[in-house]
């Protein structure tokens, strides 16, 4: 199990989703199919191909979430947060609330933090006015502009706001993280790819708790503007709830999410030393790439395959273990059907239940993973496998077992949970849930 002794449990969940914030919400939502889809409402948008999003409306960083302990230094460093950043830190709280490590309790040169973090999209405002300066005597950008003049009526602190590594820096500030930091920006795969680094380094002996997983917010004009021009959004004209279809016939492209999921993970002794609950286990991790010479995924799902084997290897485990897969399943008739074929060949056709839970989340980009993996384990906690939605008319060339209508029982705790960009890096980790006592 991930190469050593050490062993590394999942002590702490905290997210932020369109579905709601705690487990009992959220399953509440995924068990009875109600996704977050509806039409926009933070801002006008036009020219789009679709205006279907999943949202987190009444989001309030320091009411809602702020711990009484740090709300004090959250009031001071909100200016410094995009919106990705509040989700992260807020959910960064709910984590380190549910694996009682709010007051300490942990040297703190022995806890690090990895997360996944992606593009973080600019307020216009901003920016606008220097813009307008640096282009208003020709109407094209003039960068000698820029740098002598325009660039000095930009906001000192603005690029504190905007790194994808702000993230991370705030949750460790908040939390005296000494101990190892990173931040991977590997676009969807990216808090897949976090938690397997997170936990390597509990493995490695090299921290003995580590906050990991990640945050992303696609709910933002420039965010849109991108995925319509690069031709991922989907172009669904009917019923909101129905846009994003994974594996389904007609799906036709991705809708954009927000959201953040966060787990604390920490080394098996020292978790059971200070009486911590135990969610689950980190057993492997495995990664590959898809990407086609000329760009793009490979449709065949070459890298999905060899990311998912080498989970299962490190995990010790064979195919016949798993429970269910988790996959992207991001409703792009590609990636969609490059994941199947993948599964196919690892468990064979049909072999392994698949569930995909973007048609109740939306795309949530660099936070994809690590929220899915905790509904997953919500799930099996429970005794069962969230179910899919959308997946009307499941596509004869995608040979899977697609989990719909109601949950299903787990067969077993132990499930797959996969990510892939739409340029072929993929990530996936193998989780086994329930408490320490069932992990064998």
């Amino acid at each position: 199990m991930l190469g050593s002794e050490r062993r590394v449990v999942i002590t702490g969940l905290g997210f932020v989703t369109p579905l709601g914030d705690t487990p009992d919400r959220i399953w509440e939502r995924l068990a009875s199919g109600r996704g977050a889809l509806q039409r926009i409402e933070s801002f006008p948008v036009a020219g789009l191909p679709c205006d279907i999003v999943a949202e987190i409306r009444d989001f309030d960083f320091l009411k809602g979430y702020a711990l009484p302990k740090f709300r004090k230094a959250l009031g001071k460093s909100r200016k410094y947060m995009a919106r990705d950043i509040q989700l992260a830190v807020a959910a960064a709280q709910r984590a380190v609330s549910d694996a009682g490590l709010v007051d300490g309790g942990v040297d703190p040169t022995r806890i690090g933090i990895d997360l996944g973090a992606g593009l973080i999209s600019t307020d216009l405002d901003e920016l606008a006015p220097a813009i307008a300066m640096a282009s208003s005597a020709t109407g094209q950008f003039d960068f000698s502009t820029w740098g002598r003049e325009a660039i000095g009526v930009v906001e000192p602190i603005w690029l504190l706001k905007y790194l994808p590594n702000m993230l991370a820096c705030h949750i460790s500030i908040l939390m005296d993280c000494q101990g190892p930091s990173n931040s991977i920006t590997e676009a969807d795969a990216s808090s897949n790819l976090a938690v397997a680094e997170a936990a390597r380094i509990i493995a490695r002996g090299k921290a003995d708790v580590m906050v990991t997983g990640g945050a992303d917010s696609k709910i933002h004009p420039l965010s849109l503007a991108r995925m319509g021009l690069y031709g991922t959004m989907s172009r669904w004209d009917g019923e909101p709830s129905a846009g994003l279809r994974p594996f389904d016939a007609r799906r036709d492209g991705t809708l954009a999410g927000e959201g953040a999921g966060i787990l604390i993970l920490e080394e098996l002794g020292h978790a059971l030393r200070r009486g911590a609950t135990i969610h689950g286990e980190i057993l492997g991790a495995g990664s590959g790439c898809d990407a086609m010479p000329a760009g793009g995924q490979d449709p065949d799902g070459g890298g999905t395959e060899v990311a998912i084997r080498s989970a299962l290897r490190e995990a010790g485990i064979g195919p016949a273990d798993v429970g269910h897969v988790n996959a992207h399943a991001a409703g792009f008739p590609v990636g969609d059907l490059a994941e199947a074929r993948a599964f196919g060949r690892v468990f064979g056709p049909g072999k392994v239940p698949v569930t995909g839970l973007k048609g109740h989340l939306g795309n949530i980009a660099s936070g994809a993973g690590a929220v899915e993996l905790i509904a997953s384990l919500v799930g099996v906690n429970r005794g069962l496998v969230p179910p899919t939605i959308n997946c009307d008319d499941l596509d004869p060339a995608c040979e899977i077992d697609v989990v719909t209508g109601e949950p299903r029982p787990a067969g077993s705790p132990i499930f797959v949970n996969t990510n892939v960009t739409i340029n072929g890096q993929a990530a996936a980790v193998v989780v086994r849930g329930g408490p320490v006592a069932d992990a064998g």
